[in-house]
């Protein structure tokens, strides 16, 4: 693990001139995935993402730094590679990053995204009245066999913080809000959910 956060580490420092902000987290509470990583790039659009792709297209060091990753002995394996994009919901996220990184992977029901939508936008200001930050949502568009599929994500400055909005699903209101978002008629379907803890590099 000490390896792979350093080769995280040199990765952040290749790509950090292009723009972009960098992060690296290990998952915690997350199934299958856990003790995987998650190295995030985050651009304020596309055009800036196609920018700093292009550039670094043909730079010696990254390819020198993939070449070791895929090497016999390197700390770390390659499993997935995809792409996302924030969806406009109608509100502005809370301000703030955390340690924890909460991410709910979603299957829209054909025919619902407007209510999917909706019910994301309620779901984002209930967690954040609740503690979280950066409540938003994101539609996966280059990633497989989960293109398509939509994740609300939030963060917490603490696992305390996020046991303290864990408690508020279970009042009235946090009832309420679940048997909206999961009733017999649901816009969304739940694929997956998973707790990362955000390293520093």
């Amino acid at each position: 693990m000490e390896a792979a956060i350093a080769v995280a580490g040199e990765a952040a420092k290749l790509l950090a001139p292009h723009g972009g902000e960098i992060r690296f987290f290990l998952a915690g509470v997350a199934g299958e995935e856990v003790n995987g990583t998650v190295f995030s790039q985050e651009y304020e659009s596309p055009e800036a993402l196609a920018t700093a792709f292009d550039a670094l297209r043909d730079d010696i060091e990254l390819r020198a730094l993939l070449s070791r990753l895929g090497a016999a002995g390197s700390p770390t394996l390659l499993t997935s590679q995809s792409m996302g994009m924030e969806m406009p919901i109608g509100r502005t996220p809370k301000a703030g990053r955390g340690s924890i990184l909460e991410v709910h992977s979603l299957h829209v029901t054909p025919g619902r995204m407007e209510d999917a939508i909706a019910e994301a936008a309620e779901v984002c200001a209930f967690v954040e009245a609740n503690g979280a930050t950066n409540a938003r949502l994101i539609q996966l568009t280059y990633a497989g066999m989960a293109s398509g599929l939509m994740a609300i994500t939030c963060e917490h400055e603490s696992m305390r913080a996020h046991a303290r909005m864990a408690d508020a699903w279970f009042s009235d209101a946090g009832i309420a809000l679940q048997m909206k978002t999961m009733g017999a008629n649901p816009a969304t379907t739940r694929v997956a959910s998973a707790l990362y803890n955000e390293v520093p590099l």
